[in-house]
């Protein structure tokens, strides 16, 4: 009899939908999108209904794929349930031909009951979802494709690869430009916290009420507390009730493995990946989680009863919430999938752990522990308040127990700030206290921090910019290209950033403004609820984008400079101010009056520098950095000069020219013979590796130290994120921690990668 085929994306995807469904099913996947607009040129037309021209990937793909579909009575699509797989699924129907023998199936979760119930009930493809991915691909490639040859004809006077706009990716980046112009521009306030110390059993300390700017008022209050008597105002008791977080969406769960596991957006949707499609537990294929691209909290009412059940069974009745706990989407939010969470709540952590990588044992046990926790009581404390009076100045004291740990018994939260902290039992309205001893601690005011991973991925949430399934893609692409560089766990952005971002900010406002942003998303999703035409919102598009590229391509073709850089700099040839121009990812000084004068600089990778309206501070940097002198020439004796080149900085001769790394001053633990010199990556920015590269490929992401006294065969380093760290990940000091991100393993064997 012809057999049923199911076709999926993804090959992993389906080796496990095999394993399930047996001999009668041919299960084939697509490798993804099977067409796509062309590389190589726009591929929309600039007409009314911006048609598109739609090729082919793979045609040797597509035409296997028809040839197996050929003969089967019934085929099944189960391409992922949102608008890309929507889109494919599509794709495949009219590739394959004979559209009536095909039919939609969404598998929100795999699992062998999950997947042959989806394929007892298939349905239809979604057209709607289908013209928004279309409409949201022909937007990404009009601004894409049209705005990124700009940037490069602008800021190099020529076209090459490597500089890009894009619909989403441009607000995030000025969000983490803004921030760090907000820091620059910060200016720290004094201020001053006094606290109140008493000699009671046990002692304890109360805070005055607010805290003093003025140092006038800080002279005046200690005056004041000399003479003053201390006396309880007031005591009072509360109860403090701590509530569990609703399930992980896409980006909470984005947010939390970046905060709490080090990893990053684009590698938390990987890991997370491979949990849904499946690993092999006691032979067989099971997907641990349900669909990973999802922003709706909503969960099945029978895997709400499950959880319930294996709660009051593992925890007792006391750990379940009173009743089943739900909770509300935010507006607007795409509700086809479940949260993510487990497909099986009795697959505990433990259980699984044996069959999973370490990466994937940690992100499961972090979705398992959210989810349970979901359907668990409050936890509850009892915080007590007193409130003591010194003349006119009021301070406050309070200490925290826990009554109840409720769902923190499963998914533990920080303390509270006054959990530990214990008060004296006979404090009563009306007592007075021995007198304390006074302290006054001056502190600063501190700018805003950088963003995070995780917050840039809150931010775009917040402001409804983009989707749970590009979050992790914008991230990364900013990274790639080198618009902005992880620094000690937060985004700087780098000069070519601000550039880029300043450029956008002048020309093409609308693609960085976080309001139209989100308005287009708004009218994506309307597109797919049937409220707007793809056709119409192309065309509101480019009514205002039309016009403002023809401003820039006019003023390119009639030999302008539609923007300048222009930096703090004087050229050496003609004392001009020099600007900040790029080449190939790389920035470079060039004298402004450019072509009369040729002259130009090297700028460092990263080289400090100060972002302003009118020019970028940064001569201050390239003097010291061309000034310093760093020992003796191996070659002649001259002495070496630190130098910045496109791949990071080096040590360069100035009298025969020779140039060598600069030396960390430790040598490598792995061959025992090369030293770690310092290395620039556009990726990670400054990487510390053996010199004897490609012979040895150790490596640490922060500078040496020294070796490691703990073991003697790793190397301390200044880890960007976590301080000084072994990069032995068998050193005992890593006993209770993850290992080194990056860094490889001692001479011992071979050498072996490992992550946290």
């Amino acid at each position: 009899m012809p057999k049923r085929v199911v076709i999926v994306e993804s090959p992993t995807k389906a080796r496990t939908l095999a394993s399930y469904l047996g001999k009668e099913f041919i299960v084939l996947s697509s490798k993804g999108h099977v067409r796509d607009l062309p590389e190589k040129e726009l591929g929309v037309e600039l007409d009314d209904e911006f048609t598109p021209k739609w090729e082919v990937r793979d045609p040797k793909l597509v035409a296997e794929l028809r040839k197996k579909a050929a003969d089967a009575s019934r085929v099944y699509l189960a391409t992922d349930p949102d608008r890309e797989g929507e889109a494919i699924a599509y794709d495949l129907m009219e590739l394959l031909g004979d559209g009536d023998r095909y039919a939609r199936v969404l598998l929100h979760e795999i699992t062998p009951q999950a997947v042959r119930e989806a394929l007892r009930h298939p349905g239809r493809i979604d057209l709607a979802k289908v013209e928004a991915q279309r409409a949201r691909r022909i937007l990404d490639r009009l601004v894409g494709y049209q705005i990124s040859p700009l940037l490069s004809r602008v800021l190099a006077g020529r076209r090459f690869e490597g500089l890009s706009a894009g619909r989403v990716q441009s607000v995030a980046l000025r969000f983490i430009c803004d921030r760090e112009l907000e820091i620059q521009r910060f200016v720290p306030e004094p201020y001053w916290e006094v606290g109140a110390s008493f000699p009671t059993e046990p002692p304890f300390t109360a805070r005055l009420d607010g805290r003093l700017t003025a140092r006038e008022d800080v002279e005046a209050l200690v005056r004041d507390l000399a003479r003053a008597r201390f006396t309880v105002e007031g005591v009072e008791e509360e109860e403090v009730l701590r509530r569990p977080s609703p399930p992980f969406i896409t980006s909470t769960l984005q947010q939390a493995a970046s905060s709490e596991l080090g990893f990053s957006p684009k590698r938390t949707m990987q890991i997370a990946q491979g949990l849904y499609e499946g690993v092999a537990i006691d032979g067989e294929l099971v997907g641990l989680i349900t669909y990973m691209r999802t922003d709706s909290v909503r969960v099945a009412d029978s895997a709400i009863a499950a959880t319930r059940a294996f709660v009051r069974k593992a925890l007792g009745a006391k750990a379940l919430s009173p009743k089943p706990r739900h909770f509300r989407n935010k507006r607007r939010a795409q509700d086809a999938h479940e949260a993510i969470r487990p497909t099986e709540v009795a697959r505990t952590p433990e259980a699984v752990a044996p069959h999973l990588t370490p990466e994937q044992r940690k992100l499961y046990d972090l979705i398992w522990r959210r989810f349970i926790a979901t359907q668990m009581a409050d936890g509850v404390w009892v915080r007590r308040k007193v409130t003591i009076r010194a003349g006119e100045w009021l301070f406050r004291a309070s200490s925290s127990r826990m009554v109840s740990p409720g769902f923190t018994a499963v998914l533990p939260v920080a303390q509270l700030d006054d959990e530990g902290a214990p008060l004296p039992a006979g404090l009563t309205p009306g007592a007075e206290l021995p007198r304390p001893e006074i302290g006054v601690e001056e502190h600063q005011t501190e700018p805003p921090k950088r963003y995070t991973e995780a917050g840039i991925v809150r931010k775009l949430e917040q402001e409804g910019i983009g989707r749970p399934s590009t979050y992790a893609q914008i991230v990364s692409v900013i990274q790639d290209r080198g618009y902005v560089v992880r620094e000690g766990g937060s985004l700087r952005p780098t000069l070519l950033g601000h550039l880029v971002t300043d450029l956008l900010r002048l020309y093409f406002p609308e693609t960085v403004e976080e309001a139209f942003t989100a308005k287009m998303e708004e009218d994506l999703d309307r597109i797919q609820e049937g409220d707007l035409g793809r056709g119409e919102l192309l065309r509101s598009f480019y009514r205002w984008f039309g016009p403002k590229l023809h401003a820039v391509e006019k003023a390119l073709s009639g030999g302008g400079k539609p923007f300048q850089a222009l930096s703090d700099v004087a050229c050496p040839a003609c004392g001009a101010p020099m600007e900040v121009r790029v080449w190939r990812g790389s920035l470079y000084l060039g004298c402004s009056r450019y072509p009369e004068c040729r002259t130009t600089k090297n700028v460092p990778p990263n080289v400090s520098f100060r972002y302003r309206s009118d020019r970028v501070e940064l001569g201050d940097a390239l003097a010291a950095v061309e000034s310093a002198p760093t020992g003796p020439c191996a070659k002649c004796g001259t002495p070496m000069i630190l130098r910045h080149g496109r791949f990071g900085r080096y040590l360069s001769c100035p009298s025969c020219k020779a140039t060598t790394p600069v030396p960390s001053g430790v040598s490598c633990p792995q061959c025992r013979e090369g030293d770690l010199v310092e290395r620039f990556g556009k990726r990670y920015g400054t990487f510390y590796a053996c010199s004897r590269y490609p012979d040895c490929k150790f490596r640490v992401p922060g500078k040496p130290l020294e070796p490691c006294p703990a073991c003697g065969e790793g190397v301390l380093y200044d880890d960007p994120r976590r301080g000084p760290r072994c990069s032995n990940p068998d050193c005992p000091t890593q006993a209770a921690e993850s290992p080194a991100p990056v860094a490889s393993r001692p001479k011992r064997g071979p050498a072996k990668k490992r992550k946290s």
